[in-house]
């Protein structure tokens, strides 16, 4: 099959793009964008949506524990970053007028030492997108396994967060997370505020799996399942016009975290043949809010 596919279900549509990373070029909602819009020859890193795995974020220098230093997957970062799911072309196992299939099989090599199988599903809905993010452990041993979701919502000077968490990860100067803070005022968004101002590429902890964003005449909300109590926020420091709100099944660096006694990293191990899956779900309606 080609690997571009155009997709609708009542008020909304989407392009996915299976060859480039599986990710989602347009989200639109009664003609709205609710995903960043990717443009004509966009890579991976400028479509509304792409998927990590089989993990989440940065690994320290590519040190997994255990095994040979995973190689550099993208320029200018020492680290392993986002998996290998976002750099690969992704088959198209099905697809219908509103919904598509996609696999991607995985041999090990230099990025990743495993065997094993991603498998995403996307099904339209008339007010937005359903989607579920699996990973099969195909190798002989037990695998390090983690999922997750990166899109890119539009900010404008109407945009508004509503969320709820309870602690951020702090960083170093190499941007891996170092330990653990409770909530300042700065990352508080249980009552919804602007965006606008507000730097942050960090992981919070104790998220319910719910966040809200209000603009003049419509929302959108992201819900995500149990298997995503982590989240991480990334709202460039450059001024670009999007937010990423990114459900994770587990903290970032968790590998190594695990590795020096920290527990609560949601870094999972997956026995030959078992498989593990994430969901979430955009959903738009008209907003309640006055101008």
């Amino acid at each position: 099959m080609n690997g571009m596919l155009a997709l609708a279900q009542g008020d909304t549509s989407a392009a996915i793009d299976a060859h480039t990373g599986g990710a989602v070029a347009s989200l639109k909602w009664r003609g709205i964008d609710l995903l960043r819009p990717a443009g004509e020859g966009a890579t991976v890193r400028e479509m509304g949506m792409f998927v990590l795995a089989p993990y989440s974020n940065r690994i320290g220098l590519g040190a997994l524990p255990g095994e040979t230093r995973l190689a550099a997957n993208f320029p200018g970062e020492p680290h392993s970053i986002h998996g290998f799911g976002w750099q690969r072309a992704w088959q198209v196992s099905g697809a219908g007028a509103d919904w598509a299939c996609l696999e991607l099989v995985h041999a090990p090599d230099e990025h990743w030492p495993f065997s094993c199988r991603a498998t995403l599903n996307i099904a339209l809905r008339t007010d937005g997108v359903r989607m579920q993010l699996s990973l099969r452990n195909n190798d002989t041993r037990p695998m390090p396994a983690g999922l997750g979701f990166h899109p890119f919502f539009p900010v404008d000077a109407a945009t508004c967060l509503q969320a709820q968490w309870d602690g951020r990860w702090e960083l170093d100067a190499a941007r891996l997370p170092t330990h653990l803070t409770t909530l300042s005022t700065r990352d508080d968004f249980s009552a919804p505020r602007s965006v606008g101002g507000w730097q942050v590429d960090n992981c919070f902890t104790g998220w319910p799996g719910r966040a809200t964003l209000s603009y003049a005449h419509h929302c959108v909300r992201i819900e995500a399942g149990p298997e995503c109590p982590y989240v991480v926020c990334f709202r460039p420091a450059d001024g670009r016009p999007f937010v990423a709100i990114e459900p994770v099944s587990h903290v970032s660096n968790a590998h190594q975290l695990e590795q020096r006694g920290v527990t609560g990293t949601g870094l999972r191990w997956l026995a030959p043949a078992e498989t593990f899956s994430i969901r979430m779900a955009i959903r738009a309606m008209p907003t309640t809010r006055q101008p």
